[in-house]
């Protein structure tokens, strides 16, 4: 297969730059419109004698998911926005800030809460990322293989496309399937 013309590559670049750029824009907004709500909430409130010290204030995620919706988001993408306005960026999102198997453990920890995690990266010297992971979580419970890959694959979607990773390895289990593996190997 010939290689591609430099414009297709020139457009490719352009298009993802513009998409981060309006990802960035839409997160400045929702942070505008998140003051905007707090100083109105602040507003009307009447200078009355202070609330008891048991009366939570709002939380953050809250306020900002009424921001989203009042920006005319709804369900998971007014969620998606508070969580990105609130934590700066969205949940399960790549950290380009940290080394890759950090990062992946990090958004596999949160998602799964594994009781054993081991995150491998065991492409060499090759330069093509290739990682192997092996995680045992309850969240795996009821969920055939297939379906427990196509979940871990689409959290780390953006890092397959993106080519920071090249090739996943994946050995996913439940807490009662690794323990009969474990008996099985004579480890246990």
């Amino acid at each position: 297969m010939d290689s591609l013309p430099s414009w297709v590559l020139k457009v490719s670049v352009a298009s993802l730059g513009a998409v981060a750029v309006l990802a960035l824009l839409r997160r400045q907004q929702l942070q505008a419109k998140i003051k905007e709500t707090e100083a109105g909430l602040s507003q009307t409130a009447t200078p009355s004698p202070p609330a008891p010290a048991s009366a939570p204030a709002k939380p953050k995620e809250e306020v900002a998911l009424q921001a989203a919706k009042a920006s005319g988001l709804e369900g998971i993408a007014a969620q998606k926005a508070a969580a990105m306005a609130v934590n700066g960026q969205q949940p399960g999102a790549p950290d380009l800030s940290i080394p890759l198997e950090k990062d992946i453990e990090r958004r596999l920890r949160e998602k799964y809460a594994p009781s054993y995690l081991d995150v491998e990266d065991q492409g060499g010297n090759c330069g093509a990322l290739k990682v192997a992971i092996v995680m045992v979580s309850e969240a795996f419970q009821g969920k055939t293989r297939v379906n427990r890959q196509r979940e871990v694959q689409a959290l780390l979607r953006e890092d397959l496309d993106s080519g920071r990773v090249h090739a996943l390895s994946l050995m996913l289990k439940t807490p009662e399937e690794h323990k009969k593996l474990m008996e099985k190997q004579g480890t246990a």
